[in-house]
């Protein structure tokens, strides 16, 4: 066969263009096999992670799930052990896998039976400032971890996740706040006013001014409600609508509705912060909770009250009411009231018997060969005094303590006796709790709580009234009861009896105090006893005057048919204060109606003329060494961080 030139080309072409054809192909191929193969691994990379997200979220339910009852615990009384909280798994019924929880990452069998590691740290004693909602504040934290790992079962891979969130639980002294309240705050000022610390409310905030510039409601700091915050008279108030006229200098998110509410533990399973359950830290401690339980008293639920805490508990109630027996003399008889020292380390005697130091006698009777001298024994800085209050319309009986005379009588070294025996002062019981096995504190005695018997009706009113307190002793004076308080004159204004703190904003002559109670009443220095039922308003003119203390009271709410009086009338009044000063520093606390003083604030000009107010935050409680005595801490928490791998 003879080819030509011509069929050889056209045989190689076609040649060419087979092998052309077979490399696409090829080419063609390889790329399927590539799209087959991405197509299969991206769908494995999808499948798990999508199983690590759904092992992540498993492992953050149980670590929420921890951290949730960890919360409840701390709120409402006490954390427990970590072991307690380990085995707590989530519900998970319902959900589509199965998983195994652990507390270590990679071999679920080590921690058989445990959902997490819980860590539980020591509660601090030095104070630590805070973050998060609580910044500018400061407290005793706890500081908690919380880690789980979740590993999916019989789903072909064994891809664990591991949750840790760390968290604070902070113990927050409560007087770090300008103005706090477990109730709807409401403040109205009829005149500028300028709030120069946090506020918080656990209820809603009604706040108004009373026009523009040196009128307007100022608020300086953070301000937040766990309900919402309304720049209008609340829907309680009957008063003449008025809204705005409220400024608030920090404007990055603030004000700041719908915050955590904060607790105050008082030992109740639930609903510690209904204003009716907070009662108890300021009423007598229940029979389970004193004496002569001591146990029960000075541990767990028992410290939650304030009674059970301070170093001076004064009655008038029968002594043996109080688990204590009161030696009595022919010829000797005492003042109805009775004063304890008190000291949780000084057992067997935790409730000793304070005897009267001052005896007078009153008579001496001869009968026969026999003299019988009769003396009358009372205390020089405890004595009852009678007045009238105008907004109670009642007869006010108060226990009231004389605190220069209570100085004094801390301060004396001496002993003295009588037909009962050999008895000392003051400065004894200082020692008792400052120094030896009974140590308690490096501070003196600071704290007093009062109790009065004396029934209230519709015209006699039980109290408490500060009498003579420009100086206080060295170490402070936290005054609690469940009764109304009357402060009578300047008070806490002085550290030298020299220099003294009468104007808003200066403490530096001061000491830590606390003013805890039902109601706070002032009377000014020109206030007089006598002043009775039918005193006129004009015949009790006010002098100016200064109070530095904290103060935790009740209030009067808001009905729709009364005002409360809000803020700007927390302080009561019954005189007329017309161009007279009263400066206030301190820390504003409201927790409950009040449950004794009871009636409606009555508006001015019938029970008191207002005075020109000049009232702010005390800056020293911003240090906790500063902080009054028996100051309540309230309960917070803090999340930290959250970390997975």
């Amino acid at each position: 066969m003879r080819f030509t030139l011509k069929s050889l080309r056209r045989s190689r072409q076609s040649g060419y263009g087979l092998l052309v054809v077979m490399a696409l192909l090829v080419v063609l191929l390889i790329v399927f096999a590539s799209l087959l193969s991405w197509s299969s691994t991206n769908a494995r990379i999808t499948v798990r992670n999508n199983l690590f997200n759904q092992s992540e979220n498993a492992a953050e339910s149980a670590t929420e799930n921890i951290m949730a009852y960890m919360m409840r615990d701390f709120n409402y009384g006490n954390l427990g052990s970590a072991a307690s909280y380990q085995t707590n798994f989530p519900p998970t019924s319902g959900w589509p896998i199965n998983f195994q929880f652990s507390a270590t990452n990679g071999d679920p069998s080590a921690s058989a039976g445990v959902a997490a590691s819980v860590y539980i740290g020591q509660q601090s004693t030095s104070a630590t400032n805070l973050g998060s909602q609580f910044a500018g504040l400061y407290g005793f934290v706890m500081p908690c971890t919380v880690a789980s790992t979740a590993t999916p079962l019989n789903q072909g891979q064994n891809l664990s996740a591991t949750i840790c969130q760390t968290i604070q639980f902070a113990l927050i002294p409560l007087f770090q706040f300008a103005i706090f309240y477990n109730m709807d705050l409401e403040i109205n000022p009829g005149a500028g006013m300028n709030i120069n610390g946090h506020v918080h409310s656990n209820n809603a905030i009604w706040a108004t001014g009373s026009g523009s510039g040196s009128s307007a409601l100022v608020f300086s700091n953070y301000v937040e409600a766990a309900s919402g915050v309304f720049l209008q008279r609340s829907t309680n108030d009957p008063s003449a609508t008025r809204t705005g006229n409220v400024v608030f200098t920090i404007t990055n998110n603030n004000p700041l509705a719908n915050a955590n509410v904060l607790t105050l533990p008082i030992g109740a399973a639930t609903g510690n912060n209904n204003p009716t359950n907070v009662l108890p830290i300021l009423d007598p401690a229940p029979p389970a909770y004193a004496a002569p339980n001591f146990g029960a008293t000075y541990s767990g639920n028992g410290t939650n009250f304030l009674q059970n805490q301070a170093d001076l508990v004064v009655s008038n109630a029968n002594a043996a009411a109080n688990g204590i027996a009161i030696i009595t003399t022919n010829g000797v008889s005492s003042t109805n009231i009775y004063v304890y020292y008190q000291n949780p380390q000084n057992g067997p005697n935790y409730l000793s018997y304070v005897q009267p130091d001052v005896s007078t006698i009153t008579s001496i009777t001869t009968v026969g060969a026999t003299t019988v001298t009769n003396t009358f024994s009372y205390y020089s800085f405890v004595t009852n005094v009678t007045f009238y209050d105008y907004r109670e319309a009642a007869t006010v009986q108060a226990v009231q303590i004389n605190v220069t005379n209570l100085d004094l009588w801390l301060a004396n070294t001496n002993y003295f006796t009588n037909t009962l025996g050999v008895f000392h002062y003051g400065n004894y019981y200082n020692s008792l709790k400052t120094s030896g096995s009974t140590q308690i504190s490096p501070q003196s005695i600071n704290s007093i709580y009062v109790y009065s018997s004396v029934p209230r009706t519709a015209s006699q009113l039980p109290a408490v009234r500060m009498f003579s307190g420009s100086r206080l002793p060295p170490s402070g004076l936290t005054l609690v009861t469940p009764l109304p308080i009357y402060v009578l004159g300047n008070y806490n204004i002085t550290t030298n009896g020299v220099q003294t703190s009468t104007t808003l904003g200066d403490t530096t002559n001061t000491y830590p105090a606390a003013l805890m109670g039902d109601a706070v009443t002032v009377l000014s220095p020109n206030w007089s006893d006598t002043y009775n039922s039918g005193t006129l308003l004009a015949s009790r003119p006010a002098a100016s005057m200064c109070i530095n203390a904290a103060t935790l009271e009740g209030i009067v709410p808001s009905n729709g048919t009364h005002y409360s009086g809000g803020v700007e009338n927390f302080l009561r009044l019954l005189e007329d204060w017309n161009g007279q000063t009263l400066a206030y520093n301190g820390s504003i606390v409201v927790m409950f109606p009040s449950q004794y003083a009871t009636s409606f604030w009555p508006g001015t000009g019938s029970v008191y003329n207002p005075p020109t107010r000049r009232w702010g935050f005390d800056i020293n409680f911003n240090t906790a060494s500063l902080m009054p005595p028996l100051t309540p801490k309230i309960k917070g928490t803090i999340r930290g961080s959250w970390s997975a791998w």
